[in-house]
Formats: structure tokens, sequence, C-alpha cells
């Protein structure tokens, strides 16, 4: 009789693949499985195992030596080469003692052998084995991709850093030359009206080829010199964005409240849209969780990231509707035990999929040349990171965008 008293070999339950054509033998290990407290699933062939393998996560298999008299050992090297199952423990059972079969399915990666009829202090044994060493194999790819994530983003920050410097040294040394081209642009704007007025008092003395000569290329000349004042002007916004862009990590972080943070933004977005004439704007829901701590923030760089994104979803949603009244954007905060969330959401233009991979990288951007150096997402993120926080972003191309900003609350 079995002793459903017996202590779980495991610190967590583990879940348990059988594979075996002999039901009996198949129930008989499930039971005992279940009374050491593990969930157990089982197949009867290959084709069966592959299934509950794509479906479950699976962290022992125990594998007949033969199924439907055909040994398993091709179907071990099959698992084995699997990048998805290969570092799944495989606990060989058989009735068979050939030990160059053993032999082979060991040297192929079976982890353990265990001959019929199962000897329960051997099953447990082995079987706590497996789990551990599955479990310590878990935790240091888990560690490791950590440290990935980890070097990604100090590799991330210096090549931002570096890129905020050479930035504003680019720009701080473009801002003098285009100064003296906007200036001497509108300057040259100006004489052509006071020779156009003065050419146009005087017509009479100015025979009618000349006159119309003089006129004409005075015309295209304003003209020119007026497209050469806006273009810079145009520049000159850029610069000025990518200054103030280039300077994230500026302002000591102190205790602030997040939600009125983001009202804040929300109305300085709105101001600046219509002093750039664009008074039709989407409405921009709030759903602000109250019960938020105070968070340590710098705010003007923290303001500016929420901006970036608010203004990101603000295009994607005008570029959209024709009627505005159609368009959605929504910033919602939450608090949780150990973070703080924040969402923002439009049913804009989305990400096309193929890009999605691409937003956040300084100076790309999907909007027309010479509106936008690309640097808002990108220096949205940097901001982020800087407060211990992650951006991520969820898409369907041609009916929403949202994207979640979670940040670590201090220890």
């Amino acid at each position: 009789m079995e002793d459903s008293s017996e202590e779980n070999i495991s610190r967590k339950m583990a879940k348990i693949l059988v594979i075996d054509d002999q039901e009996s033998a198949r129930a008989l290990l499930k039971r005992r499985l279940a009374i050491y407290g593990y969930e157990v699933v089982d197949a009867i062939n290959n084709k069966q195992a592959l299934e509950m393998l794509s479906s479950n996560l699976i962290d022992v298999i125990f594998l007949n030596m033969f199924i439907n008299n055909v040994n398993s050992y091709d179907f071990l090297l099959e698992l084995k080469q699997n990048s998805l199952h290969r570092s799944i423990p495989v606990i060989m059972i058989s009735s068979d003692s050939d030990a160059d079969l053993v032999v082979k399915c060991i040297e192929a990666g079976a982890e353990d052998y265990l001959m019929k009829p199962l000897n329960q202090t051997l099953l447990r044994a082995r079987l706590s084995n497996c789990i551990s060493k599955k479990e310590a194999h878990d935790k240091e790819i888990a560690y490791l991709a950590k440290i990935e994530h980890g070097q990604k983003q100090i590799v991330a920050q210096e090549k931002m850093a570096s890129l905020g410097v050479l930035v504003s040294s680019i720009s701080q040394e473009l801002k003098n030359p285009l100064n003296f081209i906007i200036n001497f642009a509108s300057a040259s704007a100006e004489i052509c009206e006071e020779l156009m007025e003065k050419i146009d008092k005087n017509k009479e003395n100015i025979s009618g080829g000349v006159f119309l000569f003089l006129s004409n290329h005075l015309e295209k000349f304003k003209s020119n010199v007026t497209k050469i004042s806006e273009c810079g002007q145009n520049a000159d916004r850029i610069i000025r964005f990518m200054l103030d862009q280039s300077n994230t990590a500026s302002g000591n972080k102190h205790p602030a409240n997040i939600n009125k943070i983001i009202g804040q933004t929300i109305t300085m977005l709105i101001s600046s849209y219509k002093t750039n004439g664009i008074t039709t704007l989407p409405q921009i829901d709030t759903k602000l969780d109250n019960a938020l701590p105070h968070m340590p923030i710098s705010i003007q760089s923290f303001s500016k990231a929420i901006y970036n994104m608010l203004d990101n979803s603000c295009y994607s949603v005008i570029n959209k509707f024709q009627d505005i009244s159609q368009a959605k954007v929504s910033i919602k905060t939450e608090d949780f035990p150990s973070c703080v969330e924040i969402v923002i959401r439009d049913n804009g233009l989305g990400i096309k999929p193929d890009i999605v991979d691409k937003i956040f990288v300084p100076f790309f951007t999907t909007k027309p040349e010479g509106t936008s150096p690309g640097l808002g997402l990108s220096t949205a993120m940097e901001v982020i990171q800087n407060h211990a926080g992650t951006v991520s972003v969820n898409s369907v191309e041609g009916e929403f965008a949202e994207f979640k900003i979670i940040i670590d609350k201090p220890l």
C-alpha cells in the first residue's frame, strides 16, 4: 500500500512528463509521482510527447526505453537537439538491461536511467536530483538574461550620454552661422521690399521692359530669401529641440507627485500645440491613481519624457482622423507594491511590426523630413531608464499603440 503522507521532494510543484506506450506502467508512475506532490502529464508516443512539450512547461521527462517496440534513442536525440527542450532532464526507464543502449542514451544527453520495476527510493532520489539541476539551470539562464539586459542598458546609456555631448556640441557650433543665415535672409527680404517700392515709385522714368525685368527678378529674389529664412528658422527649431532633448540626465531627483507632473505636462502640450497653430486637438483622457506615492523624480526631465510620448500619440491620431472627435488619447497611472505603472494609449496609426524595434533608436522617425530629428522616444526611454524604469510598447498597425512605463519603487 502506497504511503500518501510522504513529503514532497521539490520546493515547488514541478511538472513531469511520462512517455510510455504501456497504460499500466504510465498509470503506476503517474500515481506515485502525484503522491510525491508533482503535476503529471503523459503521452503514449513521440508525437503526443511533442504536443505536450509545446503546451506545457515540463521540468523532467520520464522516457521509456522502448516505445511501440522501437528504442527511443532517436527521439532522445531529437529532444536534445531542440533548443526549446534540450535543458529538460530526461530519465530513461526500461525493463531491458541493455548496457550498450543505456550508455548511448547517457552519452546522447539522458540525465539518468532506472530499471523496472522502479525502486521507490532511487526514483525519489534521482528525480530530486534532476529537478534541483533543472531549477539551478533555470536560475542561471534567468540570471544571465538579467546580466545581458543590464549590460545592454549600460551600453545604451553610455551611447546616449555620448550622443548627448555630440548633439550639444554640434548644435552649439551650428547656432551661430545659422543665426547669420536667418538674419541676413530677413535683411535681404527687407531690402527687396524697399527696392521694389522705389522702382514702383519711379516706373515712369524706367522703360517698360526694364521695369518688368527688375520687378520679376526682385520678386524671385524676395521669394528665394524668404524660403531661406523659413528653412533657417525650421533648422533653428530643430537644433533648439535637440539641445533640449540632449540634456535628459540633468536635475536632481526629489520626491514628487507623478500625477501632478502629468497634469502640468498635458497643459503644456496643449499650449504648445495652440502656439504652433494647431487648434483641433484630441481629448487627452486621464485616469490617475490617487494612491500613488511620491517618487524620486527629476521633474523637468520626467515631464519631458511624458511630453514626448503624449506628443507622439497626438501626432498619430491627428494624422489618422479627419474628425478629431473620433480620436482617443489616454494616460493612466496605477500603484503596485513594488512599482508605479504609467500607460499611454492612443487609437491612432499604430506601429508597423517591422519598425517596432527601431522606434526608440535615436534619429529614427516616420515623420516628414525636417519636422522632427527623431529624438522624442529615444529621449523618453533614456529618461525613464534614468529613473529606474522600463518602457514597453504594444501596438496593432492601424488600430492602436500603447506604451507602458514601469518605475521601480526605491527599496
